[in-house]
């Protein structure tokens, strides 16, 4: 039996003049964040509040942009 997969959504990822996004497809929220260090080379604590999704249905996830 395989783990089940979450989304897991950083919403404030690296903020300068606006926030940023991230986003890693995970077992967990340490893999989650191993991921996006690989990817992106920041630290988890410029990356803002994370919100967790289970893929246990279609869901849509947005970030409304502007200044």
């Amino acid at each position: 039996m395989s783990n089940r997969m979450k989304l897991y959504v950083w919403t404030g990822f690296c903020p300068d003049y606006t926030d940023g996004l991230a986003f890693a497809v995970a077992e967990s929220i340490e893999q989650a964040q191993e991921l996006v260090t690989k990817e992106k080379g920041y630290q988890p604590y410029e990356w803002g509040t994370v919100q967790v999704f289970d893929f246990t249905e279609a869901r849509a996830f947005c970030v409304s942009g502007g200044g």
